[in-house]
C-alpha cells in the first residue's frame, strides 16, 4: 500500500497547503500557494490539486483520495461552503465545483470543515490523543473550535458548531470581516491582532503574530493589543468550559506557537474569570501548526475508504511533516 497516496489540502485565510502523504503516512511533497479571495481562491486551489495529483503519477504513486478542509460554515455532506468571511465565499458548492475540474484526477473526494479535521486529527495524534471530552481551539486568521463530547464530534443542526470566533467577546466592539461587531476573531485572530496593532500604533512594518510578540516587552502598544486578545479569548474559553465541560483544550494554528507567552496569561486569567470552575488543561498541540493539514490528509484517507489505516499512524510521523518545505517549484 505504501505506493499509493492521498491528498491533504487545508484551505486557510493566508495560504493553502497541499500534502501529498502515502497511505503509510510517509510525506512525499507539500506545495504552498498564497490563498486569495473570491473566484481567484478557487482557481488557485484548483491549479494546486491538478500539480499535486500530476506530483503523485510522476512518483508512480496511485492517488487514492483527495481531502480538502475549508473554513467557515461548511455542509460536509454536500460538500457546499455556507459563508467564509476570510475567503469572501459565500454558497460555494466546492466538492461540485473541484468534481468538475477536468485537470483533476478521478480520485474520489470529500470536503470537510477546517477546526473540526484538525480537531480529529488532535484527537488521533495531538495533545488530545485518548481523550475523550476536548476542546481543540484553532488560533489561526481566524479562529474556530472543534468540540468533542465522549468521543463524539458536535457539528450542530447546520454543520456550524464551534464558530466561537463569531462569538461576541466585546459588546459594542471592532466590527470583525462577517459583519458582526465585537466577535472574538476580531481581537484575538492573527488577522486580527495585527489589523489593531496597525490601527493603534500606525506601523506597518509588523506583519506576522511572531514579530508582534518579539516586542511585546518593548512596545506599550503590541502588549495593549496583546493583552486584550488574551481578555477576548479568556471570555470565549469561559463560556466554551461552562458549557461543554473538557478535560483538555488544545491550542493549535500559528497564534498558538507563541507557547508560555499565551499560555501563561491565559490560564491565569481563565482560573480567575471561570470562578468556582475547575479549568482544563491548556496545551499546544504537538502537531503545532499542522493540525488542519493532518486532518485534510485523514479526510483523504477516508474518502479512500482507509481511514482507520491512517489512524494507526504515530504522532512522531505525522509531527514530522511540520518540517516539509514545499516541494521545488512551488511558491
Amino acid at each position: 500500500m505504501s505506493r499509493d497516496s492521498v491528498l491533504g489540502i487545508d484551505i486557510g485565510g493566508t495560504s493553502i497547503t497541499a500534502d501529498l502523504v502515502t497511505c503509510d503516512g510517509d510525506l512525499l511533497e507539500t506545495r504552498r500557494r498564497r490563498t486569495g479571495r473570491g473566484d481567484a481562491a478557487l482557481n488557485t486551489l484548483e491549479e494546486l490539486i491538478a500539480e499535486s495529483a500530476d506530483g503523485a503519477e510522476a512518483r508512480g504513486s496511485a492517488l487514492r483520495g483527495i481531502g480538502v478542509l475549508s473554513p467557515g460554515h461548511v455542509d460536509e455532506v454536500s460538500g457546499r461552503v455556507h459563508f467564509a468571511s476570510n475567503l469572501d465565499w459565500q454558497d460555494v458548492p466546492l466538492s461540485d465545483v473541484l468534481g468538475r475540474s477536468p485537470r483533476i484526477a478521478g480520485a474520489p473526494l470529500a470536503v470537510g470543515h477546517d477546526v473540526r479535521w484538525a480537531g480529529i486529527a488532535d484527537g488521533a495524534f495531538g495533545a488530545a490523543r485518548g481523550v475523550r471530552d476536548y476542546v481543540v481551539l484553532s488560533i489561526g486568521t481566524g479562529i474556530a473550535a472543534c468540540l468533542v463530547v465522549d468521543g463524539a464530534v458536535l457539528t450542530g443542526a447546520t454543520g456550524s458548531a464551534g464558530e466561537v470566533g463569531h462569538a461576541t467577546a466585546v459588546a459594542g466592539g471592532d466590527r470583525c470581516a462577517c459583519g458582526r461587531v465585537g466577535c472574538l476573531d476580531a481581537y484575538a485572530s492573527g488577522a486580527g491582532l495585527l489589523r489593531r496593532y496597525a490601527a493603534r500604533s500606525g506601523r506597518t512594518d509588523v506583519e506576522s503574530v511572531a514579530d508582534l510578540i518579539a516586542v511585546l516587552d518593548v512596545d506599550a502598544d503590541a502588549r495593549a493589543v496583546w493583552d486584550e486578545g488574551i481578555d477576548a479569548l479568556v471570555t470565549g474559553l469561559c463560556t466554551l468550559i461552562m458549557t461543554v465541560d473538557p478535560t483538555v483544550v488544545s491550542l493549535v494554528g500559528g497564534v498558538s506557537q507563541a507557547g508560555e507567552r499565551l499560555t501563561a496569561p491565559l490560564g491565569e486569567r481563565l482560573a480567575a474569570e471561570a470562578g468556582w470552575k475547575s479549568v482544563p488543561q491548556l496545551l499546544v498541540s504537538p502537531l503545532q501548526a499542522i493540525p488542519g493539514r493532518a486532518g485534510a490528509v485523514l479526510l483523504g484517507m477516508r474518502s479512500a475508504g482507509l481511514e482507520e489505516h491512517g489512524l494507526t499512524w504515530s504522532t512522531d510521523a505525522v509531527a514530522a511533516w511540520q518540517r516539509s518545505s514545499p516541494a521545488d517549484g512551488a511558491r
